[in-house]
Order: structure tokens, then C-alpha cells, then sequence
């Protein structure tokens, strides 16, 4: 049986470079003769639509790949639409202007370099969070957070001004300029944290705490430096306590893992996380917003995924 590649592209990703980049991918592809399928994302959710579709038992082939294209928001519809996480081998190439999971991954960010990866096909099995949110459960493949960095994702996926800097090569400023503004407006909240070992932890001022599998997020923030994917655990960072001059003096220090040691800044491991808050805030989860909550309950899938690396 002929080897499919199953191929969901987001067109739009970092304002429409993956529609200029699309045509260099299927040329080279087809240069290759390899045998595939395209399935454009039409709207937010489509990608997980059509990956839940894909991959229904009876319809999906284990030995076929599934491969997105886009930002980190597409990779994780992507894997949040699996069906079984087992059966499915997962390839990725990032167009987005974060590309978190790929820098965490290893993933070369040129996309043709990106592509010779996932068609040489050495694999290797991956942990997948997953996040209870409510009535809502959905999978992470970099994080999930509440608070601060929750906040600069939502207003950043509504910013009008982030499509303009993407067009400049100057997407990050985005995220630069939101992060300023929610420092300056966040109110802090209280945080309890129970881990899956019995202990609980509480915190007091704290502007933002972030699960992580991989160790970066936010577009290259290091927060959690030795998060791995491969251990079946969650690393936890939780900033707490620290005034809010003293926060952009931390934060570049974060950009190279280097921030865990400024006072306030608490790091723990655990396979399931509780987390509750003293007032709803707006939670992530990839850099998708499922809304403002004041519980969520953080664990590790027990079926790992088979990753194109």
C-alpha cells in the first residue's frame, strides 16, 4: 500500500505566509512524485474538524502521515482532532509567527528543510497534555497557562495591528506592546495548586502560572527550561509576589531559561495539575483561547504520539 500524506494547511498562518509557502511545499512534493492530499483550514476549529474526520477508526491508515502546516494554533487542532493518538504519525511545519512547538521540537523553520524531515520519517513517541477546562477537554502539545501570558494571547488574536507587523517580519512587536499593556492593567490573583502527589501549594500575587511539555511559549520565552516531552510529566511555573517594575527585568532573562532564579518565580513537576484561581482569568492553551476560568485540571495523555522529527 502507497504511503499517504495527509496534508491539513493553514493558509493564513502569520497573516498569509503559509499561502506563499504552500506552493514551494506541493512543487517539492510533487517534484518527488509523493502521494498526497490537501485539506485547506477554512475557519478557526476546521483543522481539528478535519483531523478528527481523517482519523476516524475504520477510516485512517496507521502507516499513513499527518502532516499540518501553519502556526502552533493549527498544530494543536491538529492533534486535538486525533481520535487515537497511538495510530497516527504526526509531522509539522511551522508558517506561524510564534513556532513554539517547533523550536521545542527541534523542527527547522525553513519550511523545505522542515518538509526533507517528515519524508524521511524517523520517528519518535511524544507526550500530549491534555487539559480539563469545564465541560471542555482539550489536548496541548507546548502549554497551557492562566493569567498574564492567557491575556496577551487573547488580545493578540484579536489585534488588528499584529497582521501589519506580521506582513513587516515584525510579529513579535505584537506581543511586546500587548504584554506591556496587560502589565500595566493585570490584577493579580490567588492561586492553588494541587499535585497529583498530594501536595498543594498557594500562591499570593500571582500574574500568571504556565504547564509546560515543551519549554518554550510566547515566542521564545524559556519558562520552563527543563520540560520534556518524553517524561511524562508537566513542569509548572508559577511568577508570584513580584512588583510589577521588577517583572520587565525579568523577562528577558526568561527568553535563555534563566529566570528561575529571581525570587517569585516557583518551578514544580507532576503528571496532573489542579490549578484554582480566586477570580476567573483567561486561559490558553497553545495560544487558543477557550475563555476565562477559575479551575482547570492539567494531565499527560497515557497514549503518546508517534512525531516526524
Amino acid at each position: 500500500m502507497t504511503l499517504m500524506y495527509h496534508i491539513i494547511v493553514n493558509k493564513k498562518s502569520q497573516s498569509g505566509r503559509g499561502e506563499k509557502l504552500w506552493p514551494v511545499i506541493e512543487g517539492e512534493l510533487e517534484r518527488r512524485r509523493t502521494e498526497f492530499r490537501v485539506y485547506p483550514t477554512k475557519y478557526r476549529g476546521s483543522a481539528r474538524e478535519t483531523a478528527a474526520r481523517l482519523t476516524a477508526k475504520g477510516v485512517w491508515n496507521p502507516d499513513d502521515v499527518l502532516l499540518a502546516i501553519g502556526g502552533d494554533g493549527t498544530a494543536n487542532e491538529a492533534v486535538d482532532g486525533i481520535t487515537s493518538l497511538s495510530d497516527v504519525k504526526f509531522g509539522y511545519i511551522p508558517t506561524g509567527s510564534g513556532n513554539d512547538f517547533a523550536r521545542g521540537a527541534g523542527i527547522p523553520s525553513d519550511p523545505l528543510q522542515a518538509l526533507e524531515a517528515v519524508l524521511k520519517g524517523e520517528e519518535k513517541e511524544i507526550n500530549i497534555g491534555t487539559a480539563l477546562l469545564g465541560s471542555q477537554k482539550r489536548r496541548f502539545l507546548v502549554s497551557t497557562g492562566i493569567g498574564f501570558d492567557a491575556g496577551i494571547c487573547h488580545e493578540a488574536l484579536a489585534s488588528k495591528i499584529k497582521n501589519t507587523l506580521n506582513r513587516l517580519h515584525l510579529g513579535k512587536l505584537t506581543y511586546v506592546m500587548i504584554a506591556l499593556r496587560q502589565l500595566f492593567y493585570l490584577e493579580p490573583f490567588t492561586l492553588d495548586a494541587a499535585l497529583e502527589n498530594g501536595e498543594h501549594r498557594s500562591f499570593e500575587n500571582v500574574l500568571f502560572a504556565v504547564a509546560m511539555n515543551f519549554p518554550y511559549e510566547g515566542g521564545g520565552f524559556c519558562f520552563c527550561p527543563k520540560a520534556d516531552d518524553q517524561d511524562g510529566l508537566l513542569d509548572l511555573c508559577v511568577v508570584n509576589n513580584v512588583p510589577r517594575w521588577k517583572f520587565p527585568i525579568i523577562i528577558p532573562f526568561a527568553l535563555k531559561g534563566k529566570h528561575g532564579g529571581f525570587k517569585g518565580v516557583d518551578q514544580y513537576r507532576a503528571s496532573r495539575i489542579e490549578i484554582r484561581t480566586s477570580t476567573p482569568c483567561w486561559v490558553q492553551t497553545d495560544g487558543e483561547i477557550p475563555g476565562k476560568l477559575d479551575r482547570i485540571e492539567l494531565t499527560v495523555e497515557k497514549q503518546k504520539i508517534r512525531f516526524i522529527v
